[in-house]
């Protein structure tokens, strides 16, 4: 962080107040002594009030937010934009609008107007207007560029205001602390040191002091912008990485899915080959059964078929004499059974007779 000198603040004369008529007695504390009726500023204070502004600016910049200088007075105009504009930082150094913090959604209904002439005097559009028309026109932006030149890319309220002067920017200082904003600024012999949350004990009329002081503060400003894109930078590698490490982790995923399901398919494909194996040769120990069973019958058959004429030869005599002792026994029972069968009828013919003639009798 850049830091002031005493011999830098002495050669800018920052030491210089005002006339001790015109002294404000609450900057009794950051007075040295009085020599020809002209306060004289103690720069040992100075010097340590400078580095707490840095800072605080620097940590505000390095979380991103914005500082506003205003410096309307003739003196300060100049070194007011040029640090500004070296800073990247908004700046009002004609006049202060009022209610510019208080009632900023009127105030950027003011800027986009100045944003929209300047766009259309860049597209030409006022070359086919009559020249009534266009000096209107130009007169109407080079007013809102003198008033809102160095606020047109502002869209949000300031979160800090540089002041170089407290009695002259009083407004804006009031508007500021009404809203709560801080407020840096340069105090004079002359000022009210209650109204800011970090004052610089100077002299605000001499151009060098203005000038040495509004560039430490935008050199601060510089370091905390440098601090604040190294973080984005790095958080942007941060999520860079965290993309890529999700992508990874995705690609990863799909790859053990991948192999989950080639492993899932070895295996369902040597399950199917282990069923279709067990299935033939299930199958081949049943044709082999079968083709046993079927050997076994043929030659049983064929034994038997053997077997046959052997048997047939040895129970041909036996069953001739069988058929010779069965053929006279065969007759004589034929024999016996007429005999039975004729006294059969001769009773009932004797039982007939016997009846018709009772009946006679009867009668």
């Amino acid at each position: 962080m850049s830091t002031v000198t005493m011999k830098e603040l002495l050669e800018a004369g920052a030491h210089f107040g005002h006339r001790r008529s015109a002294w404000n007695p609450k900057m009794k504390l950051y007075i040295y002594q009085e020599r020809n009726q002209i306060h004289i500023i103690d720069l040992s204070i100075t010097v340590k009030k400078i580095e707490e502004a840095c800072k605080f600016v620097r940590d505000l910049a390095a979380q991103g937010g914005a500082v506003l200088f205003v410096g309307t007075k003739q003196q300060a105009k100049k070194c007011v934009q040029e640090e500004a504009k070296r800073c990247g930082a908004s700046y009002i150094n004609n006049r202060w609008l009022g209610g510019f913090l208080t009632n900023f959604s009127t105030v950027k209904k003011r800027i986009d107007r100045l944003r929209e002439l300047e766009k259309q005097e860049v597209e030409g559009e006022w070359e086919v207007l009559s020249k009534k028309e266009e000096m209107g026109f130009r007169r109407e932006l080079e007013k809102l560029r003198r008033n809102l030149g160095g606020v047109k890319n502002v869209t949000t309220l300031p979160q800090a205001l540089f002041v170089t002067d407290l009695k002259i920017e009083e407004i804006a200082v009031r508007e500021a602390r009404r809203l709560a904003i801080p407020v840096v600024a340069i105090v004079d012999s002359n000022g009210d040191p209650s109204l800011v949350d970090y004052l610089i004990p100077a002299n605000d009329d001499a151009i060098k002091s203005i000038r040495l002081l509004t560039s430490k503060i935008a050199g601060a400003i510089l370091e905390g912008k440098t601090l604040w894109e190294t973080k984005q930078e790095v958080l942007e590698k941060e999520a860079e990485e965290e993309k890529i490490k999700e992508v990874e982790e995705e690609i990863t995923k799909e790859e053990e899915k991948e192999k989950i399901k080639e492993v899932k398919e070895e295996i369902t494909k040597e399950e199917l080959e282990v069923s279709g194996s067990d299935e033939i040769k299930v199958e081949k120990e049943k044709v082999t059964v079968k083709e046993k069973g079927e050997k076994e019958e043929l030659a049983i058959e064929h034994l038997q078929q053997e077997e046959k004429p052997e048997i047939e030869t040895r129970e041909e005599p036996e069953q001739k004499k069988e058929d010779a002792e069965k053929k006279p026994k065969a007759n004589e029972g034929q024999d016996l059974k007429k005999t039975a069968k004729a006294e059969k009828s001769k009773k009932e013919e004797t039982t007939g007779r016997m009846k018709k003639a009772k009946s006679e009798k009867d009668t």
